[in-house]
C-alpha cells in the first residue's frame, strides 16, 4: 500500500519517463569492409582470431572483446573467424557455439544456419562448432598462418593462438607474427564510429550538467554519481564507458577513486571522472567542480597549470605527432609550473570501442583516431587533486575538439556551475 502511494505522488510531481531511441545496428556493409582490409594485410597468410568476451553478473551478461566485435559486430561467446584470403569462395567463414536447447530456454533463443544468416552477418559460410576442419584444407592452400590476436594473453588463455599454431605445426607453415594488425586499423575511425563517439558525448555532456547541479556541500558523492548516471540514461546512454568516479576533497587527489561514500563539504573540489557509452562506443570527460562554486586562491593556481598543459598539448598537435611525443609536452608543461611530481599518469589514451582503446604510442597518429587529454595533479597533503579531460579527434589539418560543449576554462566553470545550480531552484 504504502509502494502504492508512493508511486502516484512520484506521478503528481510530473516526473518525465524519457523514452530515447536506442541505436540502429551498424550495416553489415561496414564489417565487411574492414574485414577486406584485414585480407588485404595478410597477403598469402591464413589467419583466425576467437572471441575473447567476458561474461558477468547472474544473467551472465555477455560484452564481446572490441577486435572481435570490430571484425563482426557479434556479441556472443564460443565464435570464431577464419581469414583465407587466397580462397575464392571461402575467404571469410565464420564458426559459432553450436546450439544448445536446454541453455537457450535461460539465455533466448538463437538463429539457426542458413542463408539468411549468412547475408546478416555478410561472410561466406556460416557453421557451428571447432573451425578445425575448415583449418585442415586452409593449411593446403596458404603458405603461412598470421597470428594477429593482440598480445597481453598467455597462449593457454587464447585459443585462437593455439589453432594457428596446430595449423603451422601440422602443414610446415610459416608463422608470421601481425599482432598490431588490428591495433592499427582500429584506431583510425570510420564515420559510421565517429557518429556513434560525438553521440556519446552529447549525451556526457548532459551528464556532466548534473553533476554542476548537484555538487552542493550536504550531499553523498554517491546522491552526485546516482544523478549524472540518470542523465546519462535519460538521454539515451547505452551503457557506462566505466564505473562513475566521483571524488570530493582529498579523494579528487586518488586518481581511480570508486568508494563515491563521502559527503561534499563547503570548499570542496570535486573531480568528476563520467561518461556515457553509445552503440557500444565509448566517450571519457572529467571536469573539476568547486562545490561553493567558486576556487580558493590555491585551487585556482592549480586549476589554471592544469588547464595550461592542456593547451600546450592541444598547441602540438599536428599530422605526423605521436602520443609519445605529446607525453613530454604535458610533462614540460607541468615541470614549468611546478606540479611535474604531482603528475601521476599518461596525457591520455585513444578512445573507441573500449574507453582505453587500441592505438600505437610511439608512432604518429592517424587521421581519425580519437583520444583524450587528460593532465592532472594530486595534491593529497592539501587535501585536493585537479583534472580535466577532454577528447579530441584527428583530422587532416589538425584535431577537433570533440568535447568543447562541455565548460573547462576555470570562469567558465564556475558560471555554468552558477547557471546550473539556479535552475535547480
Amino acid at each position: 500500500m504504502l509502494s502504492t502511494l508512493l508511486f502516484a505522488a512520484a506521478l503528481n510531481t510530473g516526473f518525465q519517463h524519457p523514452n530515447p531511441s536506442p541505436p540502429a545496428e551498424l550495416p553489415v556493409a561496414v564489417y565487411q569492409q574492414r574485414r577486406t582490409r584485414v585480407l588485404a594485410e595478410l597477403g598469402e597468410c591464413a589467419a583466425v582470431i576467437s572471441s575473447q568476451g567476458e561474461v558477468n553478473g547472474i544473467t551472465e551478461d555477455y560484452r564481446q572483446d572490441a577486435d572481435f566485435y570490430w571484425l563482426t559486430g557479434i556479441n556472443e561467446p564460443g565464435a570464431h573467424l577464419v581469414l583465407q584470403p587466397q580462397s575464392p569462395y571461402r575467404k571469410v567463414v565464420l564458426f559459432l557455439k553450436a546450439r544448445d536447447p536446454e541453455a537457450e530456454r535461460w539465455t533466448g533463443p538463437r538463429d539457426p544456419v542458413s542463408p539468411e544468416l549468412v547475408i546478416k552477418y555478410g561472410v561466406d559460410r556460416v557453421r557451428r562448432g571447432s573451425p578445425d576442419e575448415l583449418l585442415a584444407d586452409t593449411g593446403l592452400h596458404h603458405d603461412c598462418v598470421a597470428i594477429i590476436a593482440p598480445g597481453g594473453m598467455d597462449k593457454v588463455d587464447r585459443n585462437d593462438d593455439e589453432l594457428a599454431q596446430r595449423l603451422a605445426g601440422r602443414f610446415g607453415l610459416k608463422i608470421v607474427y601481425k599482432r598490431g594488425l588490428l591495433a592499427a586499423l582500429r584506431s583510425a575511425h570510420g564515420p559510421e564510429e565517429i557518429e556513434r563517439m560525438e553521440r556519446a558525448i552529447a549525451i556526457t555532456a548532459q551528464g556532466h550538467n548534473a553533476i554542476a547541479r548537484a555538487t552542493v556541500a550536504g550531499v553523498s558523492e554517491r546522491d552526485v554519481q546516482t544523478q549524472l548516471e540518470y542523465a546519462f540514461f535519460a538521454n539515451g546512454g547505452t551503457g557506462l564507458s566505466y564505473p562513475s568516479i566521483v571524488g570530493s576533497g582529498p579523494n579528487g587527489a586518488v586518481l581511480h577513486w570508486d568508494k563515491n561514500s563521502r559527503i561534499l563539504q563547503s570548499g570542496d573540489l570535486v573531480v568528476a571522472d563520467a561518461a556515457a557509452e553509445y552503440g557500444r562506443y565509448a566517450s571519457d570527460v572529467t571536469r573539476t567542480y568547486p562545490v561553493s562554486g567558486h576556487f580558493t586562491a590555491e585551487q585556482a593556481r592549480v586549476y589554471r597549470a592544469v588547464y595550461q598543459a592542456q593547451e600546450d598539448i592541444f598547441a602540438a598537435i599536428k599530422p605526423g605527432v605521436s602520443m609519445a611525443e605529446l607525453q613530454h609536452v604535458a610533462e614540460d608543461s607541468l615541470r614549468r609550473a611546478g606540479y611535474l611530481k604531482d603528475f601521476i599518469h599518461g596525457f591520455g589514451h585513444f578512445v573507441g570501442l573500449d574507453v582505453h582503446d587500441a592505438g600505437d604510442y610511439e608512432r604518429p597518429i592517424p587521421v581519425g583516431a580519437v583520444f583524450t587529454v587528460e593532465p592532472g595533479v594530486y595534491l593529497p597533503a592539501l587535501g585536493f587533486g585537479v583534472r580535466i579531460e577532454d577528447e579530441v579527434l584527428i583530422t587532416e589539418q589538425g584535431y577537433r575538439l570533440l568535447t568543447s560543449a562541455i565548460p573547462r576554462k576555470l570562469e567558465d566553470v564556475e558560471a555554468w556551475v552558477a547557471r546550473e545550480r539556479q535552475r535547480r531552484r
